[in-house]
Protein backbone atom coordinates (compact mmCIF):
# COMPACT_ATOMS: atom_id res chain seq x y z
CA UNK A 1 0.00 0.00 0.00
CA UNK A 2 1.28 3.45 -0.88
CA UNK A 3 2.12 5.92 1.87
CA UNK A 4 0.30 8.77 0.17
CA UNK A 5 1.54 11.47 2.53
CA UNK A 6 5.15 10.38 2.02
CA UNK A 7 4.66 10.27 -1.75
CA UNK A 8 3.14 13.76 -1.87
CA UNK A 9 6.02 15.12 0.20
CA UNK A 10 8.41 14.15 -2.63
CA UNK A 11 6.81 16.66 -5.03
CA UNK A 12 7.66 20.34 -4.45
CA UNK A 13 4.99 21.48 -6.94
CA UNK A 14 2.27 20.07 -4.69
CA UNK A 15 3.01 22.83 -2.18
CA UNK A 16 1.62 25.42 -4.59
CA UNK A 17 -1.51 27.25 -3.54
CA UNK A 18 -4.22 28.82 -5.66
CA UNK A 19 -6.68 31.32 -4.16
CA UNK A 20 -5.47 30.34 -0.70
CA UNK A 21 -6.04 26.62 -1.19
CA UNK A 22 -3.76 23.75 -2.12
CA UNK A 23 -3.57 23.53 -5.90
CA UNK A 24 -4.75 20.46 -7.77
CA UNK A 25 -3.34 19.54 -11.18
CA UNK A 26 -6.06 18.15 -13.45
CA UNK A 27 -4.40 18.75 -16.83
CA UNK A 28 -3.63 15.14 -17.70
CA UNK A 29 -2.33 15.90 -21.22
CA UNK A 30 -0.07 18.53 -19.62
CA UNK A 31 1.76 15.77 -17.80
CA UNK A 32 2.73 15.04 -14.23
CA UNK A 33 4.74 17.00 -11.71
CA UNK A 34 8.22 15.76 -10.75
CA UNK A 35 9.74 14.57 -7.47
CA UNK A 36 12.70 16.36 -5.90
CA UNK A 37 15.04 13.54 -6.93
CA UNK A 38 14.37 14.26 -10.61
CA UNK A 39 14.96 17.99 -10.07
CA UNK A 40 18.22 17.25 -8.28
CA UNK A 41 19.41 14.79 -10.95
CA UNK A 42 18.86 17.35 -13.70
CA UNK A 43 20.36 20.18 -11.68
CA UNK A 44 23.49 18.21 -10.83
CA UNK A 45 24.25 17.69 -14.51
CA UNK A 46 23.87 21.41 -15.22
CA UNK A 47 25.90 22.40 -12.16
CA UNK A 48 28.74 20.00 -12.91
CA UNK A 49 28.91 20.60 -16.65
CA UNK A 50 28.61 18.15 -19.49
CA UNK A 51 29.80 17.93 -23.10
CA UNK A 52 28.78 15.96 -26.16
CA UNK A 53 29.24 12.21 -26.37
CA UNK A 54 32.92 11.24 -26.45
CA UNK A 55 35.39 9.09 -24.53
CA UNK A 56 38.21 11.63 -24.92
CA UNK A 57 37.60 13.80 -21.84
CA UNK A 58 35.57 13.63 -18.60
CA UNK A 59 32.52 15.76 -19.52
CA UNK A 60 32.08 13.73 -22.71
CA UNK A 61 32.42 10.45 -20.84
CA UNK A 62 29.80 11.73 -18.40
CA UNK A 63 27.42 12.30 -21.31
CA UNK A 64 28.00 8.71 -22.45
CA UNK A 65 27.36 7.40 -18.93
CA UNK A 66 24.17 9.47 -18.56
CA UNK A 67 22.86 8.19 -21.89
CA UNK A 68 23.72 4.56 -21.14
CA UNK A 69 22.07 4.76 -17.72
CA UNK A 70 18.92 6.25 -19.26
CA UNK A 71 18.73 3.48 -21.88
CA UNK A 72 19.13 0.87 -19.15
CA UNK A 73 16.44 2.52 -17.02
CA UNK A 74 13.94 2.66 -19.87
CA UNK A 75 14.79 -0.92 -20.84
CA UNK A 76 13.75 -1.97 -17.34
CA UNK A 77 10.69 0.29 -17.52
CA UNK A 78 9.49 -1.37 -20.75
CA UNK A 79 11.03 -4.82 -20.20
CA UNK A 80 12.87 -4.36 -23.49
CA UNK A 81 16.40 -4.35 -24.91
CA UNK A 82 18.49 -1.28 -24.13
CA UNK A 83 19.74 -1.12 -27.73
CA UNK A 84 16.15 -0.52 -28.84
CA UNK A 85 15.65 2.62 -26.73
CA UNK A 86 15.62 5.93 -28.65
CA UNK A 87 15.36 9.37 -27.03
CA UNK A 88 14.08 12.60 -28.54
CA UNK A 89 12.48 15.95 -27.85
CA UNK A 90 9.05 14.36 -27.44
CA UNK A 91 6.97 11.42 -28.60
CA UNK A 92 5.50 13.45 -31.46
CA UNK A 93 8.89 14.31 -32.97
CA UNK A 94 10.09 10.73 -32.70
CA UNK A 95 6.91 9.36 -34.27
CA UNK A 96 7.25 11.76 -37.20
CA UNK A 97 10.85 10.59 -37.64
CA UNK A 98 9.84 6.93 -37.56
CA UNK A 99 6.90 7.49 -39.91
CA UNK A 100 9.12 9.23 -42.45
CA UNK A 101 11.59 6.35 -42.46
CA UNK A 102 8.95 3.64 -42.61
CA UNK A 103 7.15 5.45 -45.42
CA UNK A 104 10.33 5.02 -47.43
CA UNK A 105 9.60 1.28 -47.44
CA UNK A 106 5.99 1.72 -48.63
CA UNK A 107 4.66 2.16 -52.14
CA UNK A 108 1.45 3.19 -53.86
CA UNK A 109 -1.25 0.67 -53.11
CA UNK A 110 -0.02 -0.17 -49.62
CA UNK A 111 -2.41 0.18 -46.69
CA UNK A 112 -2.11 1.64 -43.17
CA UNK A 113 -4.47 1.22 -40.21
CA UNK A 114 -4.82 3.78 -37.40
CA UNK A 115 -7.26 3.66 -34.50
CA UNK A 116 -9.63 6.43 -33.45
CA UNK A 117 -8.55 6.12 -29.81
CA UNK A 118 -5.01 7.35 -30.49
CA UNK A 119 -4.12 10.90 -29.60
CA UNK A 120 -3.19 12.83 -32.71
CA UNK A 121 0.56 12.28 -32.38
CA UNK A 122 -0.02 8.65 -33.37
CA UNK A 123 -2.42 9.46 -36.20
CA UNK A 124 -1.31 12.48 -38.21
CA UNK A 125 2.32 11.30 -38.69
CA UNK A 126 1.09 8.06 -40.26
CA UNK A 127 -1.65 9.73 -42.32
CA UNK A 128 0.89 12.17 -43.78
CA UNK A 129 3.43 9.41 -44.36
CA UNK A 130 0.80 7.34 -46.17
CA UNK A 131 -0.16 10.34 -48.29
CA UNK A 132 3.44 10.90 -49.35
CA UNK A 133 3.90 7.20 -50.18
CA UNK A 134 0.58 6.93 -52.01
CA UNK A 135 -0.75 4.45 -49.46
CA UNK A 136 -4.36 4.30 -48.25
CA UNK A 137 -5.46 4.72 -44.63
CA UNK A 138 -8.26 3.09 -42.66
CA UNK A 139 -9.32 4.67 -39.36
CA UNK A 140 -10.82 2.06 -37.04
CA UNK A 141 -13.58 3.54 -34.84
CA UNK A 142 -14.23 2.73 -31.22
CA UNK A 143 -17.60 1.79 -29.72
CA UNK A 144 -19.29 5.09 -28.93
CA UNK A 145 -21.39 3.69 -26.07
CA UNK A 146 -18.51 2.07 -24.19
CA UNK A 147 -15.50 4.03 -25.42
CA UNK A 148 -13.73 0.74 -26.09
CA UNK A 149 -11.87 -0.49 -29.14
CA UNK A 150 -12.66 -4.06 -30.12
CA UNK A 151 -9.49 -5.74 -31.42
CA UNK A 152 -11.74 -7.62 -33.82
CA UNK A 153 -12.52 -4.37 -35.65
CA UNK A 154 -8.80 -3.87 -36.21
CA UNK A 155 -8.48 -7.42 -37.52
CA UNK A 156 -11.39 -6.81 -39.89
CA UNK A 157 -9.64 -3.72 -41.28
CA UNK A 158 -6.44 -5.59 -42.15
CA UNK A 159 -5.61 -6.45 -45.74
CA UNK A 160 -2.84 -8.46 -47.39
CA UNK A 161 -1.15 -5.15 -48.29
CA UNK A 162 -1.40 -3.61 -44.77
CA UNK A 163 2.05 -2.44 -43.80
CA UNK A 164 1.48 -0.87 -40.39
CA UNK A 165 -1.07 -0.68 -37.58
CA UNK A 166 -0.87 2.36 -35.27
CA UNK A 167 -2.80 1.68 -32.08
CA UNK A 168 -3.23 3.35 -28.69
CA UNK A 169 -2.63 1.32 -25.54
CA UNK A 170 -5.02 3.60 -23.66
CA UNK A 171 -7.14 6.50 -24.84
CA UNK A 172 -5.78 9.92 -23.97
CA UNK A 173 -9.38 11.20 -23.73
CA UNK A 174 -11.41 8.30 -22.36
CA UNK A 175 -8.85 6.19 -20.50
CA UNK A 176 -10.11 2.94 -22.02
CA UNK A 177 -7.44 0.27 -22.52
CA UNK A 178 -6.86 -1.72 -25.71
CA UNK A 179 -5.75 -5.35 -25.91
CA UNK A 180 -2.56 -4.50 -27.77
CA UNK A 181 -1.23 -8.07 -27.70
CA UNK A 182 -4.27 -9.30 -29.63
CA UNK A 183 -3.97 -6.45 -32.14
CA UNK A 184 -0.26 -7.17 -32.60
CA UNK A 185 -0.84 -10.88 -33.17
CA UNK A 186 -3.47 -10.17 -35.85
CA UNK A 187 -1.32 -7.54 -37.54
CA UNK A 188 1.76 -9.76 -37.61
CA UNK A 189 -0.27 -12.60 -39.09
CA UNK A 190 -0.90 -10.27 -42.05
CA UNK A 191 2.75 -9.19 -42.22
CA UNK A 192 2.14 -5.70 -40.79
CA UNK A 193 4.24 -3.85 -38.21
CA UNK A 194 2.68 -2.46 -35.01
CA UNK A 195 3.40 0.99 -33.53
CA UNK A 196 1.90 1.50 -30.07
CA UNK A 197 1.07 4.85 -28.50
CA UNK A 198 1.49 4.11 -24.78
CA UNK A 199 1.81 7.73 -23.65
CA UNK A 200 -1.40 7.67 -21.62
CA UNK A 201 -0.97 4.09 -20.40
CA UNK A 202 2.57 4.48 -19.02
CA UNK A 203 1.69 6.58 -15.94
CA UNK A 204 -0.81 4.01 -14.68
CA UNK A 205 0.28 0.44 -15.44
CA UNK A 206 3.57 -1.35 -16.08
CA UNK A 207 4.48 -2.09 -19.69
CA UNK A 208 5.97 -5.35 -20.94
CA UNK A 209 7.10 -5.07 -24.55
CA UNK A 210 8.02 -8.74 -24.73
CA UNK A 211 4.48 -9.75 -23.73
CA UNK A 212 2.82 -7.26 -26.10
CA UNK A 213 4.79 -8.41 -29.12
CA UNK A 214 4.73 -4.94 -30.72
CA UNK A 215 7.46 -3.61 -33.01
CA UNK A 216 7.52 -0.06 -31.67
CA UNK A 217 6.14 1.58 -28.54
CA UNK A 218 6.23 5.28 -27.65
CA UNK A 219 6.03 6.92 -24.22
CA UNK A 220 6.71 10.37 -22.79
CA UNK A 221 8.71 10.71 -19.56
CA UNK A 222 6.85 13.84 -18.49
CA UNK A 223 3.76 11.67 -18.05
CA UNK A 224 5.44 9.52 -15.38
CA UNK A 225 7.20 12.07 -13.18
CA UNK A 226 10.10 12.85 -15.51
CA UNK A 227 11.15 15.72 -17.81
CA UNK A 228 9.76 16.54 -21.24
CA UNK A 229 11.61 13.80 -23.12
CA UNK A 230 10.14 11.37 -25.64
CA UNK A 231 11.10 7.70 -25.72
CA UNK A 232 10.48 5.17 -28.46
CA UNK A 233 11.39 1.52 -28.26
CA UNK A 234 11.94 -0.13 -31.62
CA UNK A 235 12.95 -3.69 -32.31
CA UNK A 236 16.74 -3.43 -32.65
CA UNK A 237 16.75 -5.29 -35.96
CA UNK A 238 14.23 -2.78 -37.39
CA UNK A 239 16.15 0.23 -36.08
CA UNK A 240 19.27 -1.17 -37.68
CA UNK A 241 17.62 -1.95 -41.02
CA UNK A 242 15.61 1.23 -41.52
CA UNK A 243 17.19 4.38 -42.93
CA UNK A 244 17.24 7.27 -40.48
CA UNK A 245 17.11 10.90 -41.60
CA UNK A 246 20.22 12.19 -39.88
CA UNK A 247 23.27 14.40 -40.25
CA UNK A 248 26.52 12.87 -41.49
CA UNK A 249 28.42 12.88 -38.15
CA UNK A 250 25.63 10.92 -36.41
CA UNK A 251 26.23 7.22 -35.73
CA UNK A 252 25.19 4.81 -38.45
CA UNK A 253 24.28 1.96 -36.11
CA UNK A 254 22.24 1.45 -32.98
CA UNK A 255 19.58 3.69 -31.45
CA UNK A 256 21.88 6.73 -31.53
CA UNK A 257 21.43 7.02 -35.30
CA UNK A 258 17.82 8.05 -34.61
CA UNK A 259 18.70 10.73 -32.06
CA UNK A 260 19.04 13.92 -34.08
CA UNK A 261 21.63 16.38 -32.85
CA UNK A 262 22.85 16.74 -29.27
CA UNK A 263 20.53 15.29 -26.67
CA UNK A 264 19.43 17.04 -23.48
CA UNK A 265 21.70 15.13 -21.14
CA UNK A 266 20.21 16.76 -18.06
CA UNK A 267 16.82 15.48 -19.22
CA UNK A 268 18.19 11.97 -19.71
CA UNK A 269 19.49 12.08 -16.14
CA UNK A 270 15.97 13.09 -15.15
CA UNK A 271 14.51 10.13 -17.04
CA UNK A 272 16.68 7.73 -15.05
CA UNK A 273 15.76 9.47 -11.80
CA UNK A 274 12.04 9.22 -12.66
CA UNK A 275 12.30 5.48 -13.30
CA UNK A 276 14.28 5.04 -10.09
CA UNK A 277 11.67 7.05 -8.18
CA UNK A 278 8.91 4.77 -9.43
CA UNK A 279 10.97 1.69 -8.56
CA UNK A 280 11.46 3.06 -5.03
CA UNK A 281 7.70 2.64 -4.47
CA UNK A 282 7.90 -1.11 -5.02
CA UNK A 283 9.71 -4.17 -3.73
CA UNK A 284 11.86 -6.82 -5.36
CA UNK A 285 15.41 -7.95 -6.06
CA UNK A 286 15.94 -5.78 -9.15
CA UNK A 287 14.63 -2.58 -10.71
CA UNK A 288 12.24 -4.30 -13.11
CA UNK A 289 10.53 -6.28 -10.37
CA UNK A 290 10.34 -3.18 -8.16
CA UNK A 291 8.70 -1.28 -11.02
CA UNK A 292 6.07 -3.98 -11.50
CA UNK A 293 5.41 -4.03 -7.76
CA UNK A 294 5.16 -0.23 -7.64
CA UNK A 295 2.67 -0.11 -10.49
CA UNK A 296 0.51 -2.71 -8.73
CA UNK A 297 0.37 -0.40 -5.69
CA UNK A 298 -0.30 2.63 -7.88
CA UNK A 299 -3.14 0.81 -9.63
CA UNK A 300 -4.75 -0.15 -6.32
CA UNK A 301 -4.62 3.48 -5.17
CA UNK A 302 -5.88 4.87 -8.47
CA UNK A 303 -8.75 2.40 -8.54
CA UNK A 304 -9.86 3.66 -5.11
CA UNK A 305 -9.68 7.26 -6.32
CA UNK A 306 -11.56 6.39 -9.50
CA UNK A 307 -14.36 4.65 -7.63
CA UNK A 308 -14.71 7.61 -5.27
CA UNK A 309 -14.88 10.03 -8.19
CA UNK A 310 -17.41 7.97 -10.16
CA UNK A 311 -19.60 7.40 -7.11
CA UNK A 312 -19.49 11.09 -6.25
CA UNK A 313 -20.21 12.41 -9.72
CA UNK A 314 -22.99 9.85 -10.13
CA UNK A 315 -24.74 11.30 -7.09
CA UNK A 316 -24.81 14.87 -8.48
Amino acid sequence: MLDVAAVRACFPALRREAAGRQACYFDGPGGSQVPATVIEAMGSVLRGGVSNLTDRFPPGRLAVEITDRARSAMADFLNAEADGIVFGQNMTSLTFAMSRSLAGTWSAGDHIVVTALDHDANRTPWVLAARDAGASVTVVPFESETGRLDPGTVTAALRPNTRLVAVAYASNALGTVVDVAEVAASAHAMGALVYVDAVHFAPHRSIDVSALGCDFIAVSAYKFFGPHTGVVYGRPDLLERLDAYKVRPSPTHGPAKWESGTQSFESLAGVTAAVDYLASLGEGPDRRSRLVSAYDAIWDHERTLGERFLDGIGAL
